[in-house]
């Protein structure tokens, strides 16, 4: 989802919140994380976007064309009144170019097909929800979801893409208390919480829309 007709955020909220319902009504834990990239347009590699536009069929003609824009290009900087020497950019998607949000797009979705993703997660262990950079990974076992947030950490890294272990949040689902505890990923320690905001709504452990609801009237009240 994300930068296309007809998938907004709204879709992507709505699809977490009826895994979430589902999963509660019937007493099924999850094991939540919503993984962030540090500066993830700005750091894809310029080649890989060539590789996946090839995947994609994109005719060859146009692609040269793409390449002229990504591949071997300069760049100086300007500061004050002087630029610096000029120096190769060799990753990101430019950000602020029509075709940016395509590019990445496109890189994204080539991650998750190596994923191996297919199915619901009703009938699979694993599950994961993208809006663009923006990633929710939902599994039904601990196991499950570090095994599969290894794999999220390790090929977007041969693209360009670095986990921000500050920014990446580890949420439980259940009926039950639990105590928080960071979630361990060989050296990177995720932070556990018991809700997070997920495309600008509220989602929490245990289910509960009353703290979204209380935000939005007051969201409603400050504009009044």
């Amino acid at each position: 989802m994300g930068f296309r007709p007809n998938s907004s955020t709204i879709d992507n909220i709505f699809i977490v919140r009826q895994i979430f319902q589902k999963s509660h009504e019937h007493n099924i834990n999850l094991y939540n994380t919503s993984v962030d990239y540090t500066r993830a347009f700005d750091s894809v590699h310029s080649n890989k976007v060539i590789e996946c536009l090839k995947e994609f069929d994109v005719p060859d003609k146009l692609i040269r064309l793409i390449a002229l824009t990504l591949i071997h290009t300069r760049a100086r900087v300007k500061v004050n009144r002087d630029f610096t020497e000029e120096f190769i950019l060799k990753c990101g998607v430019k950000q602020g170019d029509p075709l940016a949000a395509t590019f990445f797009s496109l890189v994204i979705d080539t991650i998750l097909k190596q994923m191996e993703l297919g199915g619901n997660i009703t009938t699979h262990l694993k599950q994961c929800i993208a809006y663009a950079d923006y990633i929710l990974l939902t599994t039904r076992t601990k196991q499950s979801l570090l095994d599969t947030f290894q794999k999220l950490k390790e090929i977007p890294a041969q693209y360009g893409l670095i986990v921000n272990g500050q920014k990446t949040k580890y949420l439980r689902c259940r009926r039950k208390s639990y105590k928080l505890e960071e979630l361990q990923i060989d050296s990177m320690y995720v932070e556990q919480v018991q809700s997070y905001k997920y495309l600008g709504s509220t989602v929490n452990s245990d289910n509960s829309i009353e703290e979204e609801i209380q935000y939005r009237t007051t969201l409603g009240n400050k504009a009044y």
